[in-house]
């Protein structure tokens, strides 16, 4: 991570100077994506293709003479995805702010809702591969398009307000995301994000961390509205070497029954960790997904990565490629 350190002074009556501190961190990936039977927009055989991705996040930070901080956070991200067309498309998040002070942070903006930030419910746990493709998750709401407002680039992005308590052990998260595509009939067919509420909490204790997290949204459909309820649980933790999550969750979502999934990353010597994810149940129309892959340490961030696994499609899909953090 870069700091910049940016100083404005004002001369008044008496000379004040305010500094604010600037970050910029990213990532960037690049390697093999494939997936069985895929095909492109043009209808040709897509199989095995490239993918690249760069991230900049531009984080602004300053504080009152109260102790309270103001901050910003904006992301750009250029990816190269053959996979779906969307080659060398570069695009910024709308902005996101935050206040804080003691264990309160509020949040307004582009945000993530509780479920994507992960503060209370572990969402994501362990996603094997370089592209986390699949992951204990897979089958939880998937019949349901835009069910779990995040924080995103461009189109994708959720727009709203959270807030988070950390009290000790204890963390407590609610948020409210608006629906912001109305030029369409049926509201999440592009993968826009419906109105949703969420309220999550977070317990932990003898090294392991108990969340749930309950959601409402209102889903619209050619016209027709439908207010989804959804919720779910995990148990994230370490068993002798094997770091593990354990995840179940539901929709009421015509046809979704209770999804279930567990991740776990195992350390093999001082560079390599295997990591590998099962995820079942959801919509009868789903196939258990899995995954089995390693994240092996270059040093100075540099990382390999790969996978081999089953999507909810019953496809089988790999990746093997380079990521680095900065």
């Amino acid at each position: 991570m870069k700091k910049i350190l940016i100083a404005t002074t004002a001369l008044v009556a008496t000379t004040t100077v305010a500094v604010a501190e600037v970050n910029i961190s990213g990532l960037g990936r690049f390697g093999l994506d494939y997936q069985e039977d895929r095909t492109s927009a043009a209808g040709d055989e897509n199989e095995t293709v490239l993918d690249s991705r760069m991230r900049l996040n531009i984080d602004a930070e300053t504080e009152t003479d109260s102790g309270i901080e103001f901050g910003a956070r904006l992301r750009i991200q250029s990816d190269n995805d053959e996979s779906d067309g969307s080659s060398n498309v570069a695009s910024f998040n709308g902005p996101r702010f935050h206040i804080e002070s003691g264990g309160l942070r509020v949040e307004v903006g582009n945000i993530s809702g509780v479920s994507d930030a992960a503060s209370t419910i572990n969402t994501y746990g362990f996603e094997p591969g370089l592209t986390f493709n699949t992951g204990h998750y897979s089958t939880w709401g998937a019949n349901v398009a835009g069910l779990f407002p995040a924080y995103a680039t461009g189109a994708e992005g959720a727009n709203g307000v959270s807030a988070k308590y950390e009290m000790g052990d204890f963390v407590v998260m609610a948020s409210y995301t608006d629906d912001y595509d109305e030029n369409t009939a049926v509201t999440t067919d592009d993968g826009d994000f419906a109105e949703t509420f969420e309220l999550g909490a977070a317990y932990t204790f003898s090294a392991w961390t108990l969340g749930a997290v309950y959601g409402m949204s209102e889903q619209t459909t050619v016209g027709v509205a439908e207010e989804i309820d959804f919720w779910a649980l995990s148990a994230s933790g370490a068993v002798g070497i094997a770091d593990l999550v354990f995840f179940v969750g539901d929709t009421d979502a015509a046809g979704d029954d209770v999804a279930y999934g567990i991740s776990a990353a195992i350390p093999v010597g001082a560079a390599t960790v295997i990591e590998a994810s099962v995820a079942g149940g959801g919509a009868d129309a789903l196939d258990t997904a899995y995954g089995l892959g390693f994240d092996h340490s270059l040093g100075g961030g540099v990382k390999l990565q790969g996978m081999v696994g089953r999507d909810t499609g019953g496809n089988t899909i790999a990746d093997l490629g380079v990521l680095f953090n900065f």
